[in-house]
């Protein structure tokens, strides 16, 4: 591999809890009743607009015009007390001795706050992508694609490091090899696929050399 490209929530950043913490008190305020492990099984790695229309469907409700800006008004709050680095990212970036990228479907203001919040920023400055500036969501490869352009490599030469299956799918449509850091998801799930996984950030630096 001669590039890496990370995913960044739940694989730069801890951002998955909040995010659905957030997602769970504004649905239940329309009726809608999920559990948290419910929440993390099924919505992880979708898009925004994704797990807005699941919801709509699966619960026959219709979101307010507003609910965007309330979701991001209350998890960007939260955010700024609370979100955390994924443990031992910090020292696998300080130490590759290869480029890297963070492409991530989240919206860029997102993506700088929780990257500066967590000082990780000064490692991904120039080389972040955002799904929402190119009106393109993992699956679709384009946001891995753009940035093993913008790193001047092929798909071939890069490994994607992801949490969440739609990015996997993402990282295998755009010719890319992939390996999933599991932490506290069940390895199965991707393993039973044939997808490499690790469950330490540590080990990264290892299965790399």
């Amino acid at each position: 591999m001669k590039a890496i490209i990370f995913d960044c929530d739940g694989v730069l950043v801890d951002s998955e809890s909040i995010t659905m913490n957030v997602f769970l008190e504004l649905f239940s305020s329309y009726g809608v009743e999920m559990s948290y492990d419910y929440a993390i099984k099924t919505l992880t790695g979708k898009a925004f607009d994704q797990i807005v229309e699941y919801v709509q469907e699966e619960y026959g409700i219709t979101l307010n015009d507003d609910f965007e800006k309330q979701f991001r008004q209350k998890t960007f709050e939260a955010f700024k007390k609370d979100i955390q680095p994924i443990e031992g990212i910090k020292e696998v970036v300080s130490q590759l001795k290869i480029p890297f990228a963070v492409a991530s479907n989240g919206p860029m203001r997102k993506m700088e706050l929780n990257l500066k919040t967590t000082g990780l920023f000064p490692y991904f400055e120039g080389n972040m992508f955002s799904a929402y500036d190119l009106q393109a969501w993992k699956p679709d490869p384009k946001v891995f694609v753009t940035a093993a352009q913008h790193l001047g490599m092929d798909p071939s030469e890069c490994l994607v490091v992801e949490d969440s299956m739609s990015g996997v799918v993402a990282a295998q449509n755009g010719g890319f090899d992939v390996m999933v850091y599991v932490g506290h998801q069940e390895e199965e799930k991707y393993t039973s696929k044939g997808i490499k996984v690790f469950k330490s950030m540590k080990e990264l630096l290892t299965l790399i050399d």
